[in-house]
């Protein structure tokens, strides 16, 4: 049912957003960001935001692997919907530059490694650490 829903919103956003030709941003008009994946401070936001909000619904809602992963991809997709409809220079932080998808990169890298750490370190159960002190004369 989520999956509908996010397909209508994107395609809703995509035909219907207001066409501008003006140079001036306006809410409501597609803007895309087209920008590389250079390792910034707003993609390092990204991956670590995305890592721990994996972390954070698996393990404090106790949603399932799949549905973490389903649902902070989806978070990512309405926060770059909003970024390509509401222009920063207007309303601050609740835009953004456009629809980027080098953030969106990001967050997949950082979904990615929070769910390569899950599924394959088992703390306590890989490292078995022995010490013992013996005294000799």
């Amino acid at each position: 049912m989520l999956k509908h829903f996010l397909l209508i919103i994107t395609s809703f956003t995509l035909i219907f957003s207001q066409v501008n030709n003006s140079r001036e941003p306006a809410l409501g008009q597609w803007r895309w960001n087209h920008e590389s994946l250079e390792w910034t401070h707003d993609k390092e936001t990204h991956a670590a935001g995305s890592f721990g909000l994996y972390y954070f619904l698996k393990y404090k809602t106790k949603l399932s692997t799949q549905n973490s992963i389903y649902t902070v991809m989806t978070l990512g997709l309405v926060k770059e919907t909003l970024d390509a409809l509401i222009p920063w220079e207007q309303y601050g932080s609740w835009g953004g530059d456009g629809w980027s998808n080098a953030d969106l990169t990001a967050n997949v890298l950082g979904i990615g490694t929070a769910w390569l750490i899950d599924k394959y370190w088992h703390p306590g159960s890989d490292i078995k650490l022995s010490i013992s002190f013996h005294y000799m004369r």
